[in-house]
């Protein structure tokens, strides 16, 4: 969510849009499209509900998860728009609704006055921040050498207070961390096994 903005906020937020900056709301349905990230035209995306998937596709065809997005996510291309990789943002719910904005009249003073506009030219700094963050957290999941190295890593960095939640699949996890699901659920039971890791459902917990 935006810095400091309440549900009520929020919605305020998507009404105030329509009416200071062209925007373009659609709804996308899963495994849709959204937005093919190497396009030329520079854009910013408010998910307004449902969830969707930023991927790449490298030179080798290897499909590698850069990030989960959801309600009250922000994304955009202007990273993503000197990359050689294939880079797309795909819905990943029944339905996904995205309200799309031109960098540029996000740029251009607001003849609105809108108390919002500010803060979001503020949040697009969020916005470099994060992905600069998760980025860096990918690259340094990638450089490690072993399934299990990755998992562990993965499962320390996302957790809390020592437990980590599944909230998508084992298979989008996975396929996030550029492991192939067999191999990804067999190293996990043998972590349970070795009790440094304990599953319940969709809770695991970190033991050691």
């Amino acid at each position: 969510m935006l810095n400091n903005t309440t549900n009520e906020d929020y919605l305020s937020l998507k009404n105030y849009l329509s009416k200071c900056v062209n925007t373009t709301s659609k709804t996308f349905y899963n495994k849709e499209l959204i937005l093919n990230l190497n396009t030329r035209i520079k854009q910013i995306a408010f998910i307004t509900y449902g969830k969707a998937t930023l991927i790449k596709i490298d030179e080798n065809g290897n499909k590698i998860i850069l990030r989960e997005l959801k309600e009250e996510d922000i994304f955009s291309n202007l990273f993503y728009i000197d990359s050689e990789d294939e880079i797309y943002c795909v819905s990943s719910s029944n339905i996904t609704e995205v309200i799309f904005i031109n960098y540029y009249a996000i740029l251009k003073d607001c003849s609105m006055n809108c108390p919002f506009h500010n803060q979001l030219v503020l949040s697009l700094f969020d916005l470099i921040v994060k992905d600069n963050k998760e980025l860096n957290e990918k690259i340094e999941l990638l450089s490690k050498r072993t399934v299990r190295a990755k998992i562990l890593f993965f499962l320390t960095k996302r957790s809390k207070d020592n437990i980590f939640r599944v909230t998508t699949s084992y298979k989008a996890i996975a396929d996030y961390l550029s492991i192939d699901r067999s191999n990804f659920m067999r190293e996990l039971n043998k972590l349970e096994k070795e009790e440094i890791i304990k599953k319940e459902g969709r809770k695991i917990t970190l033991l050691k």
